[in-house]
């Protein structure tokens, strides 16, 4: 007994030792086996548990609204709580649109912060600390940044616009406000040059949207061409030429914003279908099955319908006894009906193949008192020009625009007094 009692003495000395103390009061086995369980229980690590984090989104769709929404993400008790303190917040209901996203964040089952995301310089917070619900609004860091942007013309201006890492929207723009003056269809080649100078605004350095189109230009082997933005004193806004005169006119030059002509207006063609020689009294725009199709001109819908060997037909009536045709059209425009009236540049249908058709492309015709005549060939009358008592106002506009453009680039075109 004396022996057992002198080991363990001896090993409770060692593991006492490694502690870095030596007790002089270390007396029996007693001792030694409760030091030794004190030891080894504190070596244990206890385990702690990780909050279940949950994050769930909505898209909002068409006839929803948030309280539905709410009570199929939470209990009915905080989608009570949290329609309540929206609603003294003055949230905006009746704006919750089908696109808005929400965001619902749970732990454990519980909720924490909610997520509501209309734009992106819109988006609305609930979020809960302790046992309290806060609205916030976030108001983000918006700005505006004025643009020139320089180029060639490489395939199609489309595909040239697009690589200079704008977005089609910007193009689309850009050939409306020379919709009048230029088919981009047909006038357009390589190397022809461009530029435009606009706005962009960013919300949190993210891309928001294009404001306003300052200033454009084109220029290639069809001419120059320039246009500016004025609005004068009388409230009248418009893009003008250099002279003054406005760009836009009473009929658009082609119904279609990109495309090709793959056969021209002519009194003796050879119908690749029936096989016999025949005018044509149009133009046909190649273009993929869907691509849409707007009116050249303000007007009213005198058919719509099918009409053999053109297939699915809109017929548009304008003014000066002007009259369109588009042809083997897919589908027509959601709303469309005769009598309805169209304005300018306005969806009435969709490329097809439909009637006596070899391929997609549009049938498009051009007829002025009963007669077709050549859409390439026929000379429409512009809008206003500016007011002569304000002229003086815009020439000061103008070359402050050039001047500035000139400074920021090459030269863009040739001396006023060259026009």
């Amino acid at each position: 007994m004396t022996g057992l009692k002198n080991i363990l003495e001896k090993g409770l000395e060692v593991r006492i030792l490694k502690l870095g103390f030596i007790p002089s009061f270390v007396q029996g086995v007693g001792l030694v086996l409760l030091l030794i369980l004190f030891v080894g229980c504190s070596t244990k690590k206890e385990t702690v548990q990780e909050p279940v984090v949950t994050e769930t989104e909505h898209i909002v769709k068409k006839d929803e609204n948030l309280e539905v929404i709410l009570n199929n993400i939470l209990s009915p008790q905080s989608a009570i709580e949290i329609i309540n303190i929206l609603t003294c917040a003055d949230f905006p209901f009746r704006k919750c649109l089908p696109g808005d996203s929400i965001r619902v964040l749970k732990e454990n089952g519980n909720f924490i912060k909610l997520t509501y995301r209309q734009t992106l310089t819109r988006k609305y917070f609930v979020f809960k600390n302790d046992e309290h619900l806060f609205v916030a609004m976030k108001y983000p860091y918006i700005d505006t940044v004025t643009c020139f942007l320089k180029g060639e013309v490489n395939s199609t201006l489309y595909e040239s616009l697009l690589k200079t890492g704008e977005t089609p929207v910007l193009v689309f723009r850009y050939a409306d406000i020379f919709a009048w003056e230029i088919d981009f269809v047909t006038e357009t080649q390589n190397g022809d040059s461009f530029y435009i100078f606009f706005e962009k605004t960013f919300c949190d350095s993210n891309f928001v949207e294009y404001l306003n189109i300052i200033a454009t230009g084109y220029k290639g082997e069809i001419g120059e061409y320039h246009g500016i933005y004025y609005y004068d004193p009388d409230g009248n806004e418009d893009y003008y030429n250099l002279k003054g005169e406005s760009l836009r006119k009473s009929l658009l030059k082609s119904p279609l914003r990109f495309s090709y002509i793959s056969s021209y207006f002519s009194k003796r063609r050879f119908h690749p279908i029936l096989k016999v020689w025949r005018p044509h009294h149009g133009l046909d725009y190649a273009a993929p099955i869907g691509t849409p199709v707007s009116s050249i001109g303000h007007g009213t819908v005198t058919y719509k319908g099918w009409r053999g060997g053109y297939g699915n037909l809109v017929e548009i009536r304008h003014k000066n006894s002007m009259k369109t045709r588009y042809g083997h059209l897919s589908r027509f425009a959601k709303g469309l009906y005769k009598g309805k009236k169209v304005k300018m540049g306005e969806l009435i249908g969709y490329v097809g193949s439909t009637g006596l058709s070899t391929g997609p492309h549009l049938h498009f015709e051009l007829h002025r008192n009963g007669v077709s005549i050549n859409p390439l060939k026929v000379k429409i009358p512009r809008a206003p020009s500016v007011k002569k008592k304000y002229f003086s106002d815009f020439e000061q506009h103008r070359d402050s625009l050039l001047k500035y453009m000139e400074d920021l680039s090459e030269p863009v075109g040739e001396e006023i007094s060259k026009e």
